[in-house]
């Protein structure tokens, strides 16, 4: 019983190493709600000077981001586009005819710890935003529909 006591004890320390550690090179971003970023997506009069991804599959995206140029992301479920591809206007559309239920889709400048504007988000959900400033990889975590969760932001039938 004494061994397993001291395995769990160190597989916590660990574990708590790495979040200490990951915490330590990541920062928090947040979104910030603007009718403006809507309504340049809705318009799809959005600004060449960002680089965009959309989330999900391009026939069912849940939303689409643009961000500064040095900034990136490095996530398989996010699919950079051209903003003057017909693609773009396709997953554009999508997420805005097709919210999550309960919501609506809105526009947000994406902000970086600083409160410094880095991006701009279109969507029905929510977002966990973390900026790696060394790297500027950008991490978004937000519900996920698509594995089947049907109770948070996300749900679509």
């Amino acid at each position: 019983m004494t061994k397993n006591s001291t395995r769990v004890r160190l597989a916590v320390a660990a574990a708590l190493a790495i979040l200490i550690s990951a915490c330590s090179i990541a920062n928090l971003g947040w979104l910030r709600n603007s009718p403006d970023v809507g309504r340049d997506f809705e318009t799809l009069h959005v600004s060449s000077g960002y680089r965009y991804w959309y989330l999900y599959l391009e026939n069912t995206p849940y939303a689409v981001l643009g961000l500064n140029p040095e900034y990136r992301i490095d996530d398989i479920l996010w699919t950079e586009v051209e903003s003057s591809s017909e693609t773009f206007r396709k997953v554009v559309g999508l997420v805005e005819s097709f919210p999550v239920p309960g919501s609506r889709t809105y526009g947000a400048c994406i902000l970086d710890a600083k409160g410094e504007q880095i991006g701009v988000w279109y969507s029905s959900m929510i977002a966990g935003i973390t900026i790696d400033p060394n790297t500027k990889v950008v991490s978004i975590t937000t519900a996920t529909p698509w594995m089947g969760g049907g109770d948070d932001n996300g749900a679509r039938d």
